[in-house]
């Protein structure tokens, strides 16, 4: 059977293709694929002006019921990438909480943690910016077409 559709792997692909982080290769399969699962819905939840209909996918299948274009993987890659690092910074955070503030500045996580928040803004600004212009594009296209 000829399944027409974007699979699931092909937006994952792109996601870990631009992470360099391979702590993610340290969680089993089954892990691994539900982190992606959750990622990948976050990221389809904050893309809400997509022109394909997100919700139309098959969980079982792994795979969305449309074909995406470039673009749309692009973008929920990127959403993805957002909501992973947020999962950092926040693991940082905690173990912020947990040391003394003496302690705190003398690690080095104190440094990560801070270049990790203006890389997640850095990130924010870039998805709105993409989601803006994929945004103005289609409201062209469909205002220009007969």
């Amino acid at each position: 059977m000829i399944r027409l559709g974007t699979p699931f792997s092909e937006i994952d692909d792109m996601f870990l293709s631009d992470i360099q982080d391979d702590t993610i290769l340290q969680y089993a399969e089954d892990e691994r694929i539900e982190i992606l699962n959750n990622l990948r819905r976050k990221a389809i939840s904050r893309f809400k002006c997509c022109k394909s209909d997100l919700n139309d996918r098959d969980e079982t299948f792994g795979e969305f019921n449309v074909d995406l274009t470039d673009e749309e993987k692009l973008i929920l890659a990127t959403i993805m990438r957002k909501y992973w690092l947020n999962d950092k910074i926040y693991n940082l955070n905690l173990l912020k909480q947990r040391l003394s503030t003496k302690d705190w500045k003398f690690t080095s996580q104190a440094e990560h943690l801070l270049r990790l928040t203006v890389l997640a803004q850095e990130l924010e600004k870039e998805i709105t910016s993409m989601i803006m212009q994929y945004s103005v594009y289609n409201y062209k296209v469909l205002s220009e077409s007969p």
